[in-house]
Order: structure tokens, then sequence, then C-alpha cells
């Protein structure tokens, strides 16, 4: 077979020229456009990357967030459960608190009641001593008792204190007897405080059948004598001072 030389150059020579016709006119283009693709490709790639940077830093901000959160969720709770106990502590010393101040009031309630209770008992039970006292010596009185009280009188009588005596008669002298008093007596007793006075003194006697025996003068406010009233009343009087003391020692000693 024989080859066309002039055909092969001549599609050389077109091929030639068709290869520097789009090189001048598109060859420029393809490649600007390729390169700016390819620009692109690689601005959306780095914008990607940089997108997952920064989504990974947000995500590692998220999980510290939470794990600060879990860290403060934690200790609230344990703040929590630490004010809870204590004030749960608190309120139970209150309560304790609460039940030994109502027992302190119970028990001195308890102790108030108890002592009146004791001292109404001793008060009684002394009163009916003494009432039993009275009457047994007002069953003793008779003539031979109210002469020996006389003659007690009148060694009191002799054994005063001047100045006591003056005082009391610086009014009317008043003597009292159980039973009326013999002329004679009357006039012993006026003779002996006319001796100690110095005159004779303003005096009247009376008759108080509610006196068991025994006498009494009175002048001035003041008053002396012998009677078991007298004696009767003064260990009432101790009685009561006595058990107004110690009223305590006394109630406990007689719980035990």
């Amino acid at each position: 077979m024989l080859i066309d030389w002039f055909t092969v150059v001549a599609q050389i020579v077109n091929f030639l020229v068709l290869v520097a016709l789009l090189r001048h006119f598109l060859w420029g283009r393809l490649v600007r456009a390729i390169d700016e693709r390819e620009a692109r490709v690689v601005g959306r790639l780095a914008q990607a990357e940089q997108q997952a940077h920064e989504a990974a830093r947000q995500m590692e901000e998220v999980q510290a967030r939470a794990l600060e959160m879990e860290h403060q969720r934690e200790e609230m709770i344990v703040q929590a459960k630490k004010e809870a106990g204590a004030e749960r502590n608190r309120m139970i010393e209150k309560a304790r608190e609460s039940v030994r101040e109502l027992e302190s009031r119970w028990r001195e309630d308890l102790d108030h009641e108890r002592t009146a209770f004791f001292r109404e008992l001793r008060r009684r039970a002394a009163g009916e001593v003494l009432t039993i006292l009275r009457r047994a010596l007002a069953d003793l009185a008779s003539s031979e008792v109210q002469q020996a009280s006389i003659q007690v009188f009148l060694e009191k009588l002799h054994s005063l204190d001047l100045a006591t005596l003056q005082a009391m008669a610086a009014d009317e002298l008043l003597m009292r007897s159980a039973l009326e008093l013999p002329a004679a007596t009357q006039q012993e007793i006026r003779a002996v405080l006319g001796e100690r006075l110095r005159e004779a003194p303003r005096l009247r006697f009376e008759c108080d059948p509610a006196m068991s025996w025994g006498l009494e003068l009175r002048g001035n406010g003041r008053k002396i004598g012998w009677n078991p009233e007298s004696y009767l009343d003064s260990m009432e009087e101790n009685l009561n001072q006595a058990l107004d003391r110690r009223p305590d020692t006394v109630s406990r000693a007689a719980v035990s």
C-alpha cells in the first residue's frame, strides 16, 4: 500500500493548527476553570475542616460544661444533704430541748404541788395536835390549877422589867382570867402592882370563859401572863416558822 505523504503532512499540520487554536482560545479558559474549581474545592475543604475544628471545639466546650454542671450538681446534692442533715439535727435538738423543758416544768410543778400538799398536811396535823392539847388543858382546869397559875403569875409580875411594866401602866390595865378571881387575890395583885409602880394602878378585872385557865395582864398594846393559850400560841407560831423554813426537806423525807 502506498502512503500519501502529502495527506499525512496535511493532517499533521491540521492537528497542530487545531492544537494551537485550542490552546489559544480554549486551553487558558479551561485551565483557569480547573484552577478556579480546584480553588473552590480547596476552599470548601478548608472551610469544612475549619467547621469540623469549630464543631470539635464546641463539642469539647459542651462536654466541659456538662462535666462542670455534673460536678456542680454533685456538689449541690452533697451540700443539700449536709444542710438537710444539719436541719434534721437542729430540729431533733430543738425537739429534745422542748421535751427537756416540758419535763423540767412538769417536775417543777410536781414539786410545787407536792410541797404545797405536805405543807398543808403538816399544818393540819399541827393544828390537830394543838387542838387536842387545848382540849386536854381545858379538861385539866380546876381551882387548884387556877391557884397555881396565880402564884406563877405573881412571880412573873415581881420579876417583870420595870420599864415594861411602866409602859403598860401608861394606859388602863386589864386583868383577864378564866374564872372570877377572889377579892383577896385581886387585892394581892393590886398591891404587887402598886409596890412595883410606886402608885396605885388603874386596873380592872375581867372574866373570860374562853380562857381555859391562867391569867393575863394587858395594857397599852402589850400583854404578859401565864396561861396555856400563850404557850400554845407560841408553840403554833414556832411550828409554822419551822414548816415555812424547811418545806422541801420535810416533804422529801415524807415521800421517801
